[in-house]
């Protein structure tokens, strides 16, 4: 429980910390008490300020990945299950007395059958 609270506390610092270092790196006012060069005035350039066209980015981006980790969680779980039915139907089988088969069933066995008569 100890080790949980001090991560709790360890995580809301870091968020606190970075909320307080992208406000002061926004304001204008703030450049003489934490020094930020800052490059462009531009915000097509800025990698704070964001554009319409840089967010409908980030979303296309999420929603391809998310849609193509579900498609993969989708076809693991479906080979897991195949995986697990064929174990199943091969534990099942082991338990079968191996004579249950008959020999007359088979091709070699009907033609067995024929060669005797």
């Amino acid at each position: 429980m100890k080790r949980l609270t001090t991560l709790i506390v360890i995580m809301v610092i870091l968020i606190l910390a970075g909320g307080l270092t992208a406000q002061l790196t926004t304001n204008r006012d703030a450049a003489d008490f934490f020094p930020v060069l800052r490059q462009v005035g531009s915000p097509d350039g800025s990698t704070l300020a964001v554009v319409p066209w840089k967010a409908e980015q980030l979303v296309l981006l999420v929603g391809f990945v998310l849609f193509n980790l579900i498609g993969i969680a989708a076809t693991l779980a479906l080979v897991m299950w195949l995986l697990h039915r064929f174990v199943k139907q091969a534990k099942e089988s082991e338990n079968q007395p191996r004579g249950a088969m008959s020999v007359e069933g088979t091709r070699a066995g009907r033609a067995e059958a024929a060669q005797k008569t």
